[in-house]
């Protein structure tokens, strides 16, 4: 067989990936997103309002177990890269960790009856524990695509999916989550109320990733020889020169970073500003909705256009419109929740745009490192997709309790004087507009094109089969 014959049929073997496998893929995703959008959305306002842990002290907590938690993300990828058990490379994960998860994410929201400091380190421990299984499954969620499709359209199709699902996921959240968990916590109480509803969803998230475990079955399966090949044998310091040293990786990582600060710290103090500023916190329902709803569009139209635009130039246009929408808001935001919500819809709408490509562009970094080493850490490298959530919501999730903190002085159910609203609304907006400009500076040195990605594809295949 040629070169051209081999490279003919790999192409036609990769597009035959069917329908029911990508909407796994994402359906996995979706469920995962249901479960952690309680958290994303009110894990601070438990900690502060229903466990009364103090804003300062909850600063402190935020930030060291979120910097356990984002270390433990690329030891995970090293191990998932290096092993391979039963089930195969990433399906046997699947297949246990999420129940761990099930068992010590629903007790991160659970009102222990104990005294101030020994609360503190049980939720603590309960959250370590939680955060490093769900960091174990979702690497291996992510790592999947690497033998599920090597075609670069079916990497973007998975990687759309994936992303449509997740913000399908936050509608379902605000029409159903949201009116069940604000019911439960008008019948048993708010302590009860958020346990009920995280144990559902997180019961629910184990569906979701068994259900991919057995639609993947046929991809990733245990190979004898497996272990012989260089991704295996690969030393610590190799893996870590395999992230450090791409810098490409490191450009998008960089940037990925700096916007999930300012996106996870705008969605987290959402509860803040309806509660104090309208002084009606049903308005997050509404919220949630419509910010999930627009994005969702962004991301269904948004194929077409990055195909037109570029990927790197579409993460660079959609950062600084982002950066005038939040800036928009500080102006006009405080006026009211529509105003509000209008404001941040329209630009989560620019910003989503971007949205659809990126878990594809991770996958583009480790074909750049594999044809500049010769060697494979796709497991590695795609586990850096996570990576930069979990710093961006330890940095943000540590900035806001310490702001509430140090400029606010906040204290649960106090009064939202003027001042009060002027500082919170300078947090709520000129966040993310600080990051977004970081981000779309930083996204100037990722340089990747379609067709540079294309020729290290075939060339890794060949690599690959000799």
């Amino acid at each position: 067989m040629t070169t051209e014959d081999f490279k003919q049929r790999l192409t036609a073997e990769d597009k035959r990936l069917p329908n029911s496998l990508i909407h796994s893929y994402g359906f996995a995703t979706m469920t995962f997103s249901l479960m952690m959008m309680v958290a994303v959305n009110y894990y601070t306002y438990f900690m502060t309002d229903v466990a009364m842990i103090t804003a300062a002290h909850l600063s402190i907590y935020m930030f060291f177990t979120h910097l356990v938690d984002a270390v433990s993300i690329p030891i995970g990828g090293i191990i998932i890269q290096k092993t391979q058990l039963k089930w195969g490379q990433f399906r046997s994960w699947l297949l246990f960790m999420p129940l761990s998860t099930l068992v010590f994410f629903t007790l991160t929201f659970s009102n222990v009856p104990l005294d101030y400091w020994p609360k503190i380190i049980f939720l603590a421990v309960a959250y370590l524990i939680s955060h490093v299984s769900l960091n174990f499954a979702y690497n291996a969620h992510l790592g999947l695509i690497s033998v599920l499709a090597g075609h670069v359209d079916n990497r973007a199709k998975l990687s759309a999916r994936n992303i449509q699902y997740q913000y399908t996921a936050q509608i379902l959240f605000s029409i159903a989550v949201i009116p069940m968990l604000n019911s439960l916590r008008a019948d048993y109480g708010e302590s009860l109320g958020f346990f009920y509803v995280v144990l559902i969803f997180a019961a629910v998230q184990v569906l979701g990733y068994w259900n991919l475990f057995y639609q993947s079955r046929e991809y990733d399966t245990y190979d004898p020889d497996k272990k012989l090949k260089s991704s295996f044998n690969m030393p610590w310091h190799e893996m870590i020169r395999q992230i450090f040293g791409n810098r490409h990786l490191m450009a998008i990582m960089i940037a990925d970073t700096v916007r999930d600060v300012g996106l996870f710290g705008l969605v987290s103090v959402a509860v803040y500003y309806f509660k104090y500023v309208t002084g009606d916190d049903s308005w997050m329902k509404h919220y949630t909705f419509f910010v999930a709803v627009s994005t969702l569009i962004s991301t269904l139209i948004a194929p077409p256009i990055i195909k037109r635009v570029g990927r790197r130039e579409i993460c660079i246009y959609t950062a600084f419109i982002g950066v005038a929408g939040y800036i928009i808001l500080r102006i006009f935001g405080a006026s009211g929740p529509v105003t509000y919500i209008t404001i941040i819809c329209c630009t989560n709408f620019i910003v989503g745009l971007a949205s659809p490509i990126r878990q594809a562009m991770y996958m583009d970094t480790s074909e750049y490192g594999y044809y500049e080493t010769g060697k494979n850490a796709s497991a590695l490298i795609m586990s850096m997709y996570t990576m930069p959530v979990k710093v961006g919501v330890a940095i943000a999730l540590t900035i806001i309790p310490l702001y509430l903190d140090r400029v606010i002085g906040y204290v649960p159910n106090m009064v939202a004087t003027p001042q009060f609203v002027s500082d919170l609304m300078n947090l709520i907006a000129y966040l993310p507009a600080t990051c977004y400009l970081i981000a779309g500076i930083t996204m100037v040195f990722y340089g990747l094109s379609e067709e540079k990605v294309t020729s290290y594809m075939q060339e890794n295949k060949i690599n690959k089969s000799t």
